[in-house]
């Protein structure tokens, strides 16, 4: 197993972000860099939502934030109960992707999150097959297809 490392997200990285959101791999899924960053930075004084960067060996790599499922009022949680995590990430250094660093670490907050919580939800795009592959091999199972406030299809999963 892993070390891998959670910190906090903070101002000063929020240029790091700005360029891992720049790479092709993460704007598939993370459109919009500046909104992206405009929601990173207005959220971090929101205590509702925790926000982190992933690192192995002091070297960040990885985005993740978690928040509870009403929080938001995402229609596609809409079913799930307070008290449910949702869970989102994704890889922004190129090196670290294709080695399971995502299942990793992925795993490694889900054990966190559910010593508190009695389940952690995530909503992969629908033709993300990769990263529905990658939260299946961390233990989430298909609950549904459900659409976003924006029309998009999600895979919803939860971790039991």
């Amino acid at each position: 197993m892993r070390n891998y490392t959670f910190r906090r997200l903070t101002e000063a990285d929020l240029p790091l972000m700005r360029r891992w959101l720049a790479t092709a791999h993460v704007k598939t899924w993370w459109p919009n860099a500046d909104t992206q960053l405009a929601l990173m930075q207005q959220d971090m004084d929101n205590p509702d939502i925790d926000m982190w960067v992933v690192s192995l060996i002091d070297h960040a790599f990885a985005y993740l934030h978690d928040h509870d499922v009403q929080t938001f009022g995402m229609p596609q949680y809409a079913d799930l109960p307070r008290g449910v995590r949702v869970l989102s990430t994704f890889v922004g250094d190129r090196d670290f992707l294709g080695q399971g660093h995502s299942v990793g670490y992925i795993e490694a907050r889900v054990r966190d999150l559910r010593m508190k919580y009695p389940q952690v939800a995530v909503g992969p795009n629908s033709t993300d097959t990769r990263g529905i592959s990658i939260f299946r091999q961390a233990g989430f199972m298909n609950r549904r297809l459900a659409a976003t406030r924006d029309g998009r299809l999600v895979q919803v999963m939860t971790h039991n």
